[in-house]
């Protein structure tokens, strides 16, 4: 939304669009403080723990959860100057934070020996000052000559977009998280070694997400700008240099999986078996990212032209899709089956949003001619 409000020149709601977010941000942390001991409570009575061990979690929680309104508001801020184009400052910001809290944990763990206590306070400090610095950054780049207005900030059609917007994503996240579950505990099944080789898989889908997901951060930007500008060639444009840039790179992450894999796996575990076990299913970690590229350039595309609806389609799709075949296939190739299955859920997610792009297209043009 920042992005399109930048493309369409629309200063004043480049800064209102920032506003909201904040708003929105601050009730939610609120929300999560106040709720958020009698839920941890509730979870424990449903999975009791070692009481020393439930002591430890709360001491924990009931310090952390103060920063849960400012956190909540610097994602806004990060999300703000990712959509203004100012990478770098987001970067700068988030090295801060990791150093300032790790500095901090080193010297109230390991020095004034304050433990869990210690870890907490040191998240909340950093994250509290992480916060404010996201505040001088963003300062800097809001034009002041915006003129924003109260009116303006609480419009009633713009909150009902913005929620509307928030709850096709939420709903398009939810879906991926059951899949991700659903895989992690139909592994479970063929027991605890494969489970333990998968937990140790999965976490090369999360590395490659991290490479991919810059450019899908790209091309919500991009896309953003152009389509606030009404400029379909730009946006074409856009969507090809992004899509290009991540095959390069989620080829040259398969290459690494297929060269280094294995040494990459002995320094996760020490467990001679577990090795064994991952080492035969290291196939579809080397084809992951080639398969899966796509599917976040198109995330981020309709993210970028707020055509949320369709990307929660979607991913329905997708994960009806997956569940489908997976129940198939993991009773017949077990693993393997499972493997495949997600795998082939990762096609479907960018087959399904290729099949929903020429909307946005013929939008961008009735937007142009209307």
């Amino acid at each position: 939304m920042t992005a399109q409000a930048k493309g369409e020149d629309n200063t004043r709601e480049v800064v209102q669009i920032l506003i909201r977010g904040l708003f929105i941000g601050v009730l939610l942390g609120i929300f999560i403080l106040l709720i958020s001991l009698p839920v941890f409570r509730i979870f424990f009575l449903i999975s009791p723990a070692e009481p020393s061990v439930e002591a430890l979690a709360l001491t924990y929680v009931e310090i952390r959860v103060f920063s849960a309104p400012i956190a909540i508001a610097n994602i806004t801020l990060i999300g703000w100057l990712i959509a203004m184009e100012r990478a770098f400052r987001v970067f700068f910001i988030q090295f801060f934070v990791n150093i300032l809290n790790l500095s901090l944990s080193m010297l109230l763990v390991l020095t004034w020996e304050y433990g869990i206590e210690g870890v907490a306070y040191a998240t909340l400090i950093s994250e509290v000052c992480g916060f404010f610095l996201s505040l001088i950054l963003c300062r800097n780049v809001i034009d002041y000559r915006s003129n924003f207005t109260v009116n303006g900030i609480f419009n009633a059609a713009k909150w009902m977009n913005l929620f509307s917007i928030n709850f096709n994503i939420f709903l398009r996240s939810l879906l991926l998280e059951m899949v991700f579950l659903s895989f992690l505990f139909w592994g479970a099944s063929f027991g605890t070694l494969v489970q333990a080789a998968n937990q140790i898989l999965i976490q090369f889908l999360h590395i490659f997400s991290y490479s991919l997901d810059g450019f899908a951060f790209a091309a919500e930007v991009l896309v953003g700008i152009s389509y606030g500008r009404k400029k379909l060639n730009d946006l074409r444009k856009s969507v090809l240099l992004c899509t290009r840039w991540a095959a390069i790179i989620a080829f040259g992450l398969s290459l690494l999986v297929f060269l280094f894999g294995s040494v990459f796996i002995d320094l996760m575990t020490t467990s001679v078996e577990v090795v064994k076990i991952a080492n035969e299913y290291i196939i579809w970690i080397i084809l992951a990212p080639t398969i899966s590229f796509l599917a976040y350039i198109m995330d981020g595309v309709f993210l970028g032209s707020t055509h949320t609806i369709a990307m929660r389609k979607a991913m329905l799709i997708a994960t009806v899709f997956y569940f489908s075949i997976a129940i198939i296939f993991s009773s017949v190739y077990q693993n393997h089956g499972l493997w495949l299955s997600l795998s082939l859920f990762l096609i479907a997610r960018a087959l399904t949003l290729f099949y929903f792009y020429p909307n946005i297209e013929r939008s961008v043009s009735a937007i142009r001619y209307s």
